[in-house]
């Protein structure tokens, strides 16, 4: 890392707790700005900048992918780093591919299966390739490492006679509200309590939302069965369709209060629960519900990665090939609604 690049981080470091994510990376544009075609040397006069301890070096990828990575995303990806710290014990400057691989070795003989051993080799790869590009490392140790062999397992769904016992097992109209929503947009929990309900298009059935993993909004549709049981939850509350209460809110406490992310969760969970079914039953479970319903019908790996706001792969699909919103609507008409 050059010296400007140390300078730049310190400032950035020493604002973190004054600034929130989006001002610190539109403060690292405004410092590259001001200091590009500067150069930076030593001075008696300068304090030194702070050595490159583990700490110090995690809270700069903190830092500097806050605006990259979600809050739960990017807790999950530090505790993984520190796992892998206290197992090494060493400094991350010095970390060999030796160490990564009996760290994964040593997990392996702990019970991980393939599909957690290349989960955390994804991640360390994804740390130790950010530490290289800054310039901390000169070689990711992890780049050479292959991939764990796994044996692809039944996509998890749910089939028709699963879906009646959970909307048998529906006690509130919240209940069954939530569980036609999930059927039909096929979003995550995350996203679901930012909708509010004067932003749904009832006359068209659909509501374009913002999917916070692909950084993009999309369209997602409802049909007359989801709108009916929708309207007759929104009318027990008391609200009408232009009300700006969230969608989704607590039954007790404060009504107006968005259903968290974990309250979406255990709302579908209990739901779950009460149906009988000796299975999991959790939010994701509806979106993979819905691909594997699109295909069933079928649909394409495309048509049902379109609707979930997948981000397209390919240069072409990315910058040229132009899907309209009547493109996502009929997908759903054709493979979602219900028939």
């Amino acid at each position: 890392m050059t010296k400007k690049e140390l300078f730049k981080s310190e400032i950035l470091m020493k604002m973190k707790r004054h600034l929130d994510v989006s001002m610190i990376a539109i403060l690292d544009v405004v410092l590259s700005d001001a200091l590009y075609g500067v150069e930076i040397v030593d001075a008696e006069t300068l304090p030194a900048t702070r050595d490159m301890t583990n700490e110090y070096i995690l809270q700069l990828y903190q830092l500097k992918k806050g605006g990259k990575l979600s809050e739960e995303t990017m807790l999950v990806y530090i505790a993984g780093f520190r796992e892998f710290l206290r197992y090494v014990n060493k400094s991350l400057l010095q970390v060999t591919q030796e160490d990564v691989e009996q760290y994964l070795r040593d997990k392996q003989r702990n019970g991980n299966n393939n599909a957690s051993l290349n989960n955390k080799r994804r991640k360390l790869n994804t740390f130790f390739d950010w530490m290289r590009k800054n310039d901390l490392i000169q070689k990711n140790p992890v780049e050479n490492i292959e991939a764990f062999t796994e044996v692809l397992q039944p996509i998890d769904h749910l089939d028709p006679e699963e879906m009646e016992k959970l909307k048998m097992a529906c006690q509130t109209k919240r209940d069954r509200a939530l569980l036609e929503w999930l059927r039909c947009t096929a979003m995550r929990e995350g996203e679901i309590p930012a909708v509010n309900i004067n932003q749904i298009n009832w006359a068209e059935r659909k509501v374009t939302i913002y999917g916070r993993k692909g950084h993009a909004y999309r369209t997602v549709c409802l049909d007359s069965v989801a709108v009916h049981y929708l309207l007759e939850y929104i009318e027990e509350r008391g609200l009408n369709i232009r009300s700006g209460q969230p969608l989704f809110a607590h039954s007790r406490g404060d009504r107006t209060q968005a259903l968290s992310k974990d309250g979406i969760y255990r709302a579908v969970c209990q739901i779950g629960q009460r149906s009988g079914l000796n299975r999991r039953i959790y939010p994701h479970l509806f979106r993979k519900t819905v691909a594997t319903n699109v295909i069933k019908r079928g649909g394409t790996d495309a048509d049902a990665g379109e609707y979930l706001g997948h981000k397209p792969q390919g240069v072409t699909a990315r910058h040229y090939a132009y899907r309209s919103e009547d493109h996502v609507i009929k997908i759903f008409q054709n493979y979602v609604a219900a028939i």
